[in-house]
């Protein structure tokens, strides 16, 4: 759980420090205050990332020229000191005053993030369905915050060589040699990534079908999930079947590569799709319908968490209980107040959040990048 958290010169605080509650902390204010900022530095200096994409300077205040982040965090009875520092041009992390990493944080620490935009994961683009199941698969096993890393250091070299290519720095028998240097270990981390994105959805399906059922209120509800390569579900596939199907794949599309400067294989290009009753739910399901698969998909990855890791990740709640009908609203409540674990809730309505648990909620008013 986070204790406190202190920001200077951050979005549109200048200078803010506010103490948390272990149970339910509430943002309250109007739209446009600065609720959702507070969830943003939480993240950032946790995660080394934020769940909203922004440069670095739309993150500082403006007319200013960096911007702190202060917290602690306190995990299995240790106490983690976390800060951020952000300039226009670099995000430095530090853990117990010393320097890390976006990768090192994402595995120690896990937040869970219910937000409008979240909710419109499926009819978004793939991109946001595979960063969906990357923060599952770190979830499954933290470790794989690091393949991802080296998965998108060893991409971005292969695309350097690729484009180096197009742009005629370098002929063709030596762009042949580099990659032949590379594609080993490109297809044993893509191998790697995508076996891990396999087995974590296997892992979760039966608390994403009990999740879906319950918010739905049908226990004759089937979902599952798709995983595609190239147009062929592999969500049943071993990693040696992974492993030559891309390498083929790699063989098949080679020339294809070479005229384009860029890699079309690998997990950055999968896709992932959640079948209701059968059917694509991108085309299948009403709004509705989709919010409800991400809902149990979020709770499933919580109820997953708690079974692997024996305690429960932190929750965010960004202005969503307002998004939700009476019907999905109740049920995440329901959930909500069945978990021992740190909650935080944006809102315009106090009234949402008290009915997780009137005696257990923080509540924390918002105006004007100030705490009241």
């Amino acid at each position: 759980m986070f204790r406190f958290l202190s920001v200077v010169d951050f979005r549109n605080f200048s200078n803010c420090r506010m103490e948390f509650s272990p149970g339910v902390n509430v943002f309250l204010g109007d739209n446009g205050q600065g609720k959702s900022n507070l969830l943003e530095a939480l993240s950032l200096c946790s995660q080394g990332a934020s769940f909203r994409i922004f440069e670095n300077k739309f993150l500082i205040r403006h007319d200013c020229k960096s911007a702190i982040i202060d917290s602690a965090k306190v995990e299995n009875g240790l106490e983690y000191n976390l800060k951020t520092v952000l300039d226009a041009n670099l995000r430095i992390h530090f853990l117990n005053e010393k320097k890390t990493n976006s990768a090192f944080l994402r595995r120690k620490f896990l937040n869970i993030v219910f937000s409008p935009e979240s909710l419109e994961v499926i009819k978004d683009s793939a991109e946001k369905r595979r960063a969906l199941f990357d923060d599952l698969i770190v979830s499954f096993l933290p470790a794989n915050a690091e393949h991802l890393v080296d998965y998108r250091k060893c991409l971005r070299t292969r695309n350097r060589i690729l484009k180096d290519f197009v742009e005629q720095k370098q002929n063709l028998s030596q762009t042949e040699a580099l990659l032949e240097a590379i594609n080993p270990k490109f297809l044993q981390i893509s191998t790697q990534i995508t076996a891990q994105r396999l087995q974590a959805i296997k892992a979760i399906q039966f608390d994403f079908n009990n999740a879906m059922q319950n918010i739905s209120r049908k226990t004759d509800v089937e979902i599952s999930v798709e995983y595609v390569v190239s147009e062929t579900n592999i969500a049943n596939f071993e990693p040696l079947e992974i492993h030559l199907l891309l390498k083929r794949r790699l063989l098949e599309l080679q020339d294809a590569e070479l005229a384009s400067g860029v890699s079309l294989i690998g997990p950055h290009r999968h896709d992932i799709r959640f079948l209701y009753g059968g059917n694509d739910s991108r085309f299948f399901c009403s709004q509705g319908q989709q919010r409800a698969l991400i809902l149990s998909f979020k709770m499933a990855q919580i109820v997953y968490h708690r079974k692997v890791h024996g305690t429960y990740p932190v929750l965010m709640l960004d202005d969503v209980l307002s998004e939700l009908d009476a019907e999905k609203r109740d049920s995440l409540i329901a959930f909500l107040s069945g978990l021992n674990t740190q909650i935080f809730i944006t809102t315009t309505d106090l009234k949402l959040p008290q009915s997780i648990g009137s005696d257990n909620c923080f509540v924390l008013k918002v105006r004007e990048g100030k705490i009241l």
